[in-house]
């Protein structure tokens, strides 16, 4: 499986027609807390096999960590992510020190959590991880949002790494890519939108096609050999 047909949705809506990959995103963006994750889970499980689709919820609170999880076709839970850093605007929770990709027939993924596609480093250490995907799921109010969280976001880890970048949040959703292989050459596929469903194609194999970063330097690798050599 190459072709990525994504689709941003409301949460449990169902999604557009031929999708095979859904992001759910709405109004408000926020965290669902810990009480309320179990039945939540157990919902987005059912809608995932129900679909067919693989599935990626918002954000939940989970043993006192900020999470995403990716869920298969089958219902299953791949995995799921942890925040390494936490919102200024809410720094309840624990920290994680684990950076994780998950296997699907995309190629590998990796749950970007909220403020962490702020901090460079969590992506580069991803992309050599072997994520060919990250998907970012993020809490923005009306007032803190600006374009400028998108180019310093989302955009920048794909022109850094040399991978998509699926971004959902309560202010925008957009799918950015290397310039090279950007339709327009702007660096996005779908560009910030708050239409919804909105849709988009990605196709892995032409990451093939995109300029090999530099390796990580020798003190880099030092500081975070435990989540590359895991």
């Amino acid at each position: 499986m190459d072709e990525l047909a994504l689709c941003f949705s409301e949460p449990f809506s169902s999604p557009a027609w031929g999708s095979n990959f859904v992001v759910f995103t709405s109004e408000t963006g926020m965290t669902m807390p810990e009480d309320m994750s179990k039945s939540y889970l157990s919902r987005s499980v059912k809608y995932a096999k129900h679909h067919g689709v693989y599935l990626v919820p918002e954000r939940f609170m989970l043993s006192n960590y900020h999470c995403m999880c990716i869920i298969s076709p089958d219902g299953e839970i791949l995995g799921a992510g942890k925040a390494v850093y936490l919102n200024p605007e809410n720094r309840t929770g624990k920290q994680s020190a684990r950076i994780e990709v998950f296997n699907t027939g995309f190629g590998g993924i990796f749950l970007c959590v909220d403020v962490d596609v702020y901090h460079p480093e969590v992506c580069r250490i991803a992309s050599e991880m072997g994520a060919r995907i990250i998907v970012c799921s993020q809490h923005l109010s009306k007032a803190e949002y600006g374009s400028h969280l998108v180019v310093s976001g989302c955009w920048s880890a794909a022109q850094l790494n040399g991978v998509y970048v699926i971004a959902a949040s309560g202010q925008f959703h957009c799918v950015c890519a290397p310039v090279t292989i950007s339709a327009r050459g702007d660096g996005f596929i779908v560009p910030p939108s708050l239409r919804l469903p909105l849709t988009a194609r990605i196709h892995a194999a032409k990451l093939s096609h995109v300029p090999k970063r530099p390796r990580l330097g020798r003190k880099f690798y030092v500081i975070h050999r435990e989540e590359l050599l895991r």
